[in-house]
């Protein structure tokens, strides 16, 4: 009966153990970066006050923003990425704030303090997508390692049962002389949200439809 019990009892531990080097290893394969969003508008009574309930939904089909390469060319040394990189866990909370803040620098009202009924504003956050590729040089040139980020998100606005919706998309390229480190591809990252917010506050159709 004791054999029986501290068999179970290894055979448990072993398991144990199995299960945290998985999830150890996979902690050791994604890196998260660090979000900081910019408002590129100035302050503006363009709101006049109004009401505006702002949301953010992280609705990418996949969640990884730069994803590792293969375990063959991590192997032979070829690999560019030998790591899953995401955005902060809070893509959309974060992403959020800095909307209601932009908002609220237009004359918006996130609060639920302003006059009138209140508009609703979903912004879908539906691509970020970070790619990294080695550039062709002439000979006796250093390599280069081009960074490529294809971001995009889509609105859905009410106001007083009437609705509007829009996408809008950003794209940039990069180029580096040798592998980007973390905080190049944070930049990138950033930019590209700060972009897509800059598109949607200077939406004149947007603009029209929230005030009218």
């Amino acid at each position: 009966m004791f054999k029986t019990k501290a068999l179970a009892w290894v055979s448990g531990l072993l398991i144990l153990l199995g299960t945290f080097g998985a999830c150890s290893n996979k902690r050791a394969d994604t890196a998260f970066l660090d979000l900081n969003t910019r408002i590129l508008i100035h302050e503006s009574t363009l709101g006049g006050g109004k009401n505006l309930k702002v949301s953010v939904m992280d609705k990418r089909r996949r969640n990884t923003l730069l994803k590792k390469d293969s375990e063959r060319k991590i192997r032979s040394g070829r690999a560019l990425v030998a790591k899953d990189y995401h955005p902060s866990l809070q893509l959309d909370t974060n992403f959020q704030q800095t909307a209601a803040e932009a908002f609220q620098l237009q004359g918006y009202a996130t609060d639920g303090k302003g006059t009138g009924t209140s508009r609703e504003l979903t912004i879908y956050i539906t691509k970020l997508d970070l790619r990294l590729r080695k550039e062709r040089t002439g000979s006796g040139a250093l390599p280069q390692v081009q960074a490529r980020l294809r971001s995009k998100i889509k609105v859905a606005a009410k106001n007083r049962g009437m609705s509007y919706g829009n996408e809008y998309e950003f794209f940039i390229k990069k180029s580096y002389s040798g592998l980007p480190e973390k905080i190049e591809t944070e930049k990138i990252l950033n930019y590209g949200l700060t972009q897509l917010l800059h598109q949607m506050l200077e939406d004149p159709r947007l603009a029209q439809f929230l005030t009218s």
